[in-house]
């Protein structure tokens, strides 16, 4: 039913700190031109697609969102113990994995709290890789859409997955990494659609407003099981923006069932307090330019939200309230480049942590503090 730019180094006190900046376009891969009713995809056509493992068996598709963090469905993990999941990234055949592939074990999952039970709010989750990737042709972060972006009923967009090409039916080797076209679906037709293939009233709350229905009234074409967690993605002026993670539906394909999908614009808030410099875009411009518009959230402007956290360190269940500030306006720095600018990480002694502009200027007041003792020191020897 479910479905770089410089490096600076920086002494001080014998440790050494290196600030490294990776840059690279989200929701553009460099290859351009079975779920029911779709088609094989071509290497890195989506180079943000993973595929999660638990004990070494594919469950759920997922999308790489930065470097170091993926975002899937909720209802992917129902076990707590993240050394069992593995996530590949690169992946084009799930039989016939080739040097384009790599995996990463889980550091952390975060679900959201809204989440109850499959077909529930709340669909969506977080995985923390235990390092980061590097970005090649196939393995690249798809955009997210900032919460300016409309999105249109008949709006047609893709979903992708390794799932069921039927009902009950496997995807056969060499499991190749199938697509499909469906359109978006207003929430209000979608529910009278429902309610015409049950025969009853569902009182216009079956589909919440944290969802997005995307197929064909006729059904043929759409998500089925194993493709859950996986990417709705729609191209805005040439920029593929994440709308939709694989979610919930009945059956595969049948006709007034279309895929329900969480709505990851709803989330944006929640999404920005969990993944450092998390950015969000407006795809690209009207004007034919291949500059992509981003969003820069900084995690310290996020409203206050619960959620579940599951970290590798002891395989249990966090729950934890962060109290942080959020100002009048949900976007503090709009910014225009070809490449918009991914997490900055910086590298200690036996320590790997993450830095922001104050943090830059706090290192650079210690350093003049340490070169005007090392002048008063040399002048008193004098």
């Amino acid at each position: 039913m479910l479905r770089y730019l410089s490096f600076a180094l920086i002494f001080i006190h014998h440790q050494v700190v290196t600030v490294v900046e990776t840059t690279s376009a989200c929701g553009v891969p460099v290859v351009s031109d079975r779920i029911v009713g779709g088609m094989n995809s071509k290497k890195g056509e989506w180079p943000w697609q993973i595929s999660l493992n638990y004990k070494n068996e594919f469950i759920c598709g997922g999308s790489l969102i930065t470097d170091s963090w993926v975002m899937a469905a909720a209802h992917c993990f129902d076990s707590l113990k993240v050394s069992y999941y593995t996530v590949y990234l690169g992946a084009y055949q799930l039989s016939a994995l080739d040097n384009s592939t790599v995996s990463r074990g889980v550091k952390k999952i975060i679900k959201n709290p809204n989440f109850l039970y499959e077909g529930s709010s709340g669909d969506i989750a977080l995985m923390e890789l235990e390092t980061p990737v590097t970005f090649t042709p196939y393995i690249l972060p798809v955009c997210l859409p900032s919460q300016e972006v409309q999105l249109a009923a008949g709006t047609m967009c893709w979903v992708t997955g390794w799932g069921d090409t039927q009902e009950g039916i496997p995807l056969s080797n060499p499991k190749t990494l199938q697509m499909a076209e469906v359109g978006i679906i207003s929430s209000s037709s979608c529910e009278d659609m429902y309610e015409s293939s049950f025969g009853y009233s569902t009182g216009g709350t079956f589909i919440q407003e944290d969802m997005v229905c995307a197929g064909y009234q006729e059904g043929q074409i759409d998500a089925c099981q194993g493709d859950s967690g996986g990417p709705l993605v729609c191209n805005v002026n040439n920029v593929w923006l994440q709308f939709g993670i694989v979610s919930w539906g009945y059956g595969c394909a049948e006709p007034n069932k279309p895929g329900v999908y969480t709505k990851v614009q709803y989330y944006q808030d929640w999404l920005k307090t969990k993944v450092p410099f998390l950015t969000f875009s407006e795809g690209g411009p009207s004007n034919g330019s291949s500059s992509v518009a981003t969003t820069t959230m900084s995690q310290t402007e996020a409203q206050s939200l619960n959620s579940t956290e599951i970290d590798k360190t002891n395989s249990t269940t966090v729950f934890e309230t962060e109290a942080v500030s959020i100002s009048n306006s949900t976007t503090t720095n709009e910014t225009f480049s070809l490449i918009p600018t991914s997490i900055s990480t910086v590298f200690g002694v036996n320590d790997t942590k993450t830095i922001d502009n104050e943090a830059q200027a706090h290192t650079c007041s210690l350093l003049t503090i340490a070169l005007t003792l090392l002048n008063l020191f040399i002048g008193l020897s004098v």
